[in-house]
């Protein structure tokens, strides 16, 4: 959102907007992958950054 836009909202409109960006982008199942899994994960970033 655009602070024109924020400005333009409620309280509660901001706070259905904020509660909306959470849950889509803080899933509530963390830690699901296993320490192998987050080591390979990383291996690939390192290899595209390189």
């Amino acid at each position: 959102m655009s602070p024109a836009e924020v400005r333009a909202c409620s309280l509660w409109e901001f706070e259905a907007a904020a509660a909306g960006w959470i849950s889509a982008n803080c899933p509530e199942d963390k830690g699901s992958i296993t320490a192998e899994e987050e080591d390979e994960l990383w291996e690939g970033l390192i290899d595209r950054a390189c």
